[in-house]
């Protein structure tokens, strides 16, 4: 699509300003290559003309949490109990008995990378951040993002010490016999090989996995490449009580303390979640405050808001990290990979945590959607729709009954709208998503091998299990399920 031109109109267009979103009722994008080139009212020439009437013109979105692999746990993490997540966020997969550690095979890995950058495109995210995409087959992980049409930052995740269950369902720390040195070399040989592969759409970023997993060293370590080599870094921390307790026993500070004294944080650097902090009600920790920490040092928020409150739990105050200024990015972290219901989860726990119907405003939680995400990578040409922007653009149909009419159309986005909304998606200038379908893969089979992979896992549970309980057990049906006599 080297030189032809496309041209969207009729929609509203959430056009930029250079300051901020501004709607463009009736109005017209025009696309050359990668590159958006022209926004406003007249109609240019153009070799592809979309007609977008009824419908919304909106940035591509910015998923700043997106695990890349078929997460069974996840599935099933709606029906653990709060315990087990209080203890720690980790399931059968992530912290295993150490004796039972299930192997995950190439095709397994590779599914729920098609299935789960697909899920995420198809919903309107046209750039992910992936601070987990399966262990292995690295060479693979390329040839899916190529294949799938989407921008994802990506390297491997390293660390320093494992997680493993023991025979009573505690959680412990095991440090690897060479400190992380041989999964970190793996990363930094991953982004030697493909920093910038996919036409720029795969970038690199520095991925060590979670900050109780991660020694002094290796976070120091981190730190100096990032700034040696310009490249963001994502981190978990303040997930879980676990990891809070962890922290603070090893080294006295909290979790955004203890990154700070190491050099993690920065205007490069999302931490995942970030919902445990020091001030946090459910914490009992009444020493400084991490929220100040994070606007000093311009670090991001990674935030994962449905995640939370499907176990109970929920960020503080989104307007309070808002107002003391701290920036904010989204993510849906694993499944539904639906960014747009995403905002939603935002607006309304927000509401109910501040218990305001002014928290939460549909315009912040477009924002971290799109321009506060984009900033938190370092890209000021993603998240908004501009002359010399990327041409990443998402168009989603208003016109339908179930938003009812429409006075203001993020609002309405925030307030009603889904991923099953959108109908056409364009990454770097090509379609990649039309009239809801993949134009590069048959979302339809990924889907269905989706399905077995996931059954398969399901009916195994109990073979990881500390202690071998099957999926019925912790996750039992909502209902019985009649069974065939005859």
């Amino acid at each position: 699509m080297d030189n032809e031109t496309i041209r969207i109109d009729g929609g509203i267009v959430v056009g930029w300003n250079g300051e901020t979103h501004e709607l463009i009722p009736g109005g017209s994008v025009l696309i050359t290559g990668d590159k958006i080139i022209y926004v406003g009212y007249e109609r240019h020439q153009a070799d592809q003309i979309i007609d977008a009437s009824g419908k919304l013109i909106s940035p591509g979105f910015i998923n700043l949490h997106v695990h890349t692999q078929l997460n069974i746990g996840d599935y099933l993490i709606g029906d653990v109990t709060k315990r087990d997540y209080l203890g720690a966020n980790y399931f059968v997969y992530g912290a295993p008995p150490k004796e039972r550690r299930a192997i995950q095979t190439e095709e397994t890995i590779n599914i729920g990378r098609e299935f789960s950058m697909l899920s995420a495109l198809r919903n309107g995210s046209t750039t992910i951040l992936d601070p987990g995409g399966g262990t292995g087959f690295y060479e693979d992980y390329v040839d899916v993002v190529d294949r799938i049409g989407l921008r994802s930052f990506f390297s491997p995740r390293y660390r320093s010490h494992d997680t493993f269950t023991d025979d009573k369902g505690g959680h412990y720390y095991e440090k690897r016999s060479d400190g992380g040195k041989r999964s970190f070399e793996e990363a930094m040989k991953f982004i030697e090989n493909h920093q910038s592969a996919c036409d720029g759409r795969l970038q690199a970023i520095l991925n060590p996995n979670q900050v109780e997993t991660c020694d002094s060293v290796m976070l120091q370590e981190t730190a100096a490449v990032a700034k040696q080599m310009g490249l963001g870094i994502h981190i978990h921390a303040g997930g879980n009580v676990r990891e809070f307790i962890e922290i603070v026993y090893r080294s006295q500070k909290s979790p955004i303390e203890y990154l700070s004294e190491n050099g993690i944080l920065g205007s490069r650097t999302v931490v995942g979640h970030g919902v445990f902090l020091s001030g946090h009600s459910g914490m009992n920790y009444p020493v400084g405050d991490d929220i100040d920490l994070l606007v000093e040092t311009d670090t991001t928020i990674g935030h994962c808001p449905h995640k939370y409150a499907k176990m109970g739990f929920a960020m503080e105050s989104f307007d309070r990290y808002l107002n003391q200024g701290v920036n904010i990015g989204l993510g849906t972290d694993t499944y539904p990979l639906d960014i747009i219901a995403e905002m939603r989860y935002a607006s309304r726990i927000a509401r109910v945590k501040d218990s305001s119907h002014l928290a939460g405003r549909a315009a912040d939680t477009f924002n971290a959607a799109t321009i506060w995400g984009a900033n938190a990578l370092g890209r000021p040409d993603l998240g908004r729709i501009a002359p010399g922007t990327a041409a990443d653009l998402v168009i989603i149909n208003l016109a339908n009954i179930s938003y009812g009419p429409i006075r203001d159309p993020i609002t309405a986005l925030v307030d009603f709208g889904s991923g099953n909304d959108v109908e056409t998606v364009i990454v770097a200038g090509n379609i990649v998503i039309n009239k809801g379908q993949s134009t590069r893969v048959d979302q339809f089979d990924i889907y269905d091998r989706a399905q077995v992979v996931a059954t398969e896992g399901w009916d195994h549970w109990a073979e990881h299990d500390w202690a071998s309980r099957t999926t019925e057990t912790i996750a039992p049906a909502s209902f019985p399920t009649r069974r065939r006599t005859s």
